[in-house]
């Protein structure tokens, strides 16, 4: 019975949309807790071992910002990510959460291959929080390009910048002067900058009994759906920068820098205009899926 199991919780992303916000809630409350790291990308290394070796390789074992991880030293299996969980559960916790935005990207093939050893183990729960796409678009393509072209207030982990892109990012600060015109650039073309909601959910939702797609600005307002889902009453969510938007004139709150520090510039109405046009499909499947986009996203 899953009631008698350890909770694992998965969240599948999507970065800039308050994941560590959502994270540091689930813990706050008492739900679970992040154990040593809110991502520790485990289940995305499983996938890139087996289905992309020669990225994985590069990628985790030679790139000089992910070899110094733990479980890419080690030789990283299921069984080791199911004992990886149950180590870090802990007393006043009813499990522990795996927030790892790289569990957006998992492929349905893959999430049918490891969900029946985490059922398991486990009482799985899935979500993934979704902000307007336009707001979130901009928020990650200004913070790459803030970041990139003058990391000296990035985060930790952007500091690790490998040198031999040093020049491609000088290029691109020469072509784009500012963060706005960076973002419209990336819209006219297929990027990682805009990941699909649907697919993600779908691919999810083929492998687990357990799926919940949250809304940003909704679940800020009202997280009542969000209890009914886990099964835990939240009476607070952690404060959240992005909630509500305010550009840069958002607060630098201790802890969350990836954050304040991405929004660089303000949208204008042209701007966002323009980018809704660019992201019309990100909204028809959410549309066709679900039948009905957020009246938030609408304003």
């Amino acid at each position: 019975m899953d009631e008698m199991k350890p909770i694992l919780h998965i969240n599948a992303g999507v970065g800039w949309s308050a994941t560590k916000p959502l994270c540091y809630t689930f813990e706050q409350s008492g739900y679970c807790h992040r154990g040593s790291t809110t991502e520790c990308n485990v289940l995305y290394y499983l996938y890139e071992r087996k289905y992309k070796p020669v990225h994985a390789n590069y990628y985790w074992h030679t790139d000089h910002k992910h070899r110094g991880y733990d479980f890419v030293k080690k030789n990283t299996t299921l069984g080791w990510y199911v004992q990886y969980i149950k180590s870090h559960l802990k007393e006043g916790y009813r499990g522990v959460c795996d927030f790892s935005n790289s569990n957006t990207d998992l492929p349905s093939k893959f999430l049918l291959e490891i969900a029946p050893r985490l059922q398991e183990e486990f009482d799985v729960r899935v979500t993934m929080i979704w902000r307007n796409p336009v707001r979130r678009s901009y928020s990650q393509i200004s913070a790459w390009y803030g970041h990139l072209t003058d990391n000296t207030n990035a985060p930790k982990q952007w500091k690790l910048r490998d040198p031999a892109k040093e020049e491609y990012w000088e290029n691109i600060k020469r072509m784009y002067p500012d963060s706005i015109s960076y973002w419209r650039s990336q819209l006219d073309k297929p990027s990682h900058f805009v990941p699909d909601y649907v697919a993600s959910y779908n691919a999810w939702n083929s492998a687990f009994d357990k799926v919940y797609p949250v809304i940003m600005e909704e679940v800020w307002a009202d997280p009542s759906g969000l209890s009914d889902f886990i099964g835990h009453k939240i009476d607070k969510m952690h404060v959240n920068v992005y909630y509500p938007e305010r550009g840069t004139k958002r607060p630098e709150i201790h802890g969350l820098r990836d954050q304040w520090s991405s929004d660089l510039q303000d949208l204008s109405d042209e701007d966002i205009k323009h980018g809704r046009k660019k992201l019309e499909w990100v909204y028809r499947n959410y549309e066709r899926k679900f039948k009905k986009i957020p009246e938030s996203w609408e304003k």
